[in-house]
């Protein structure tokens, strides 16, 4: 008797230690949000009807929260083609409270061409808190720079970032606007399709092996045709994201190693009375 209860009393300590590994993954893989680095300018100055709305539902990814858009220049509406995502529109990052939305999503001054570099001096630590709580930041036209350490690689090498309007320690000017990009396989995963040709879709590029080399995965690699980077290359994306489940519908992420161990202990601990089990009935 008292050796089916050890087995009893193992068996669902296995299915705790089981349950909470799960748990905890889940928790781990849901906790923080993305950045991703936008070199495209038909979100607001051409106003996209397909890409826009897109975008817009992958930044929401599965939350019911709006989407909080940051205009600086306080002029640009997006909502008639935010594609039944919700969004407000702010000119201040002054008195918001993030954990109110579920995306952050930074537009270019006056809507084209090239970010403002000090919108989020004095808030990097609240904006880094909001994407580990699950938040997900997008910066249109990242030209580069840290953004009070949100952005990580923010500091870029000359030559990795190529564009109309980029400032990035003072490189270049590459293509002023292209249509050649392309929506990759990850892209189409989460959601975006490949747009007709609007005559200006894209207005930066991000080189793949730098970007790539911190993490930064490829959604829409840019016109292979319109640059190149420092690296002799022509390989960059127009839009890439780094952590996170990286948008609806997500990617399912890989649990800690901590977890790991948890998760085989637990299962180790069920199989091991099943196990059990099966000699006494034997």
């Amino acid at each position: 008797m008292h050796g089916f209860l050890r087995k009893i009393v193992g068996s669902t300590i296995g299915v705790i230690f089981g349950l909470a590994a799960i748990t905890a993954a889940s928790s781990a893989n849901a906790a923080s949000g993305f950045v991703a680095l936008e070199g495209s300018d038909a979100t607001a100055l051409h106003f996209d009807a397909q890409y826009t709305p897109q975008l817009f539902k992958y930044l929401q990814g599965g939350s019911s929260l709006n989407v909080l858009v940051y205009n600086p220049a306080g002029v640009i509406d997006l909502s008639s083609i935010s594609g039944g995502v919700g969004l407000t529109n702010v000119t201040s990052l002054v008195g918001v409270d993030l954990s109110k939305y579920s995306a952050l999503y930074i537009e270019s001054p006056g809507g084209c061409c090239q970010a403002n570099n000090t919108v989020l001096n004095g808030y990097g630590a609240a904006v880094s808190a909001f994407i580990a709580a699950g938040g997900n930041l997008s910066i249109e036209n990242y030209v580069g720079g840290t953004y009070d350490g949100v952005v990580v690689g923010g500091n870029a090498p000359l030559g990795t970032i190529q564009g109309y309007g980029t400032n990035n320690g003072g490189i270049g000017f590459g293509a002023s606007c292209t249509d050649g990009e392309q929506v990759t396989a990850l892209g189409m995963s989460k959601g975006f399709t490949q747009p007709p040709v609007d005559h200006c879709w894209s207005h930066q590029a991000y080189s793949n092996s730098y970007w790539g080399g911190l993490g930064y995965v490829d959604l829409i690699s840019s016109s292979k045709t319109e640059f190149g980077f420092a690296d002799g290359t022509n390989n960059g994306s127009s839009f890439l994201a780094l952590g996170g489940t990286l948008g609806s519908p997500g990617t399912p992420g890989v649990p800690e190693p901590a977890v790991w161990a948890m998760m085989l202990v637990g299962f180790g601990l069920v199989g091991a009375t099943l196990r059990g089990r099966r000699m006494v009935a034997a």
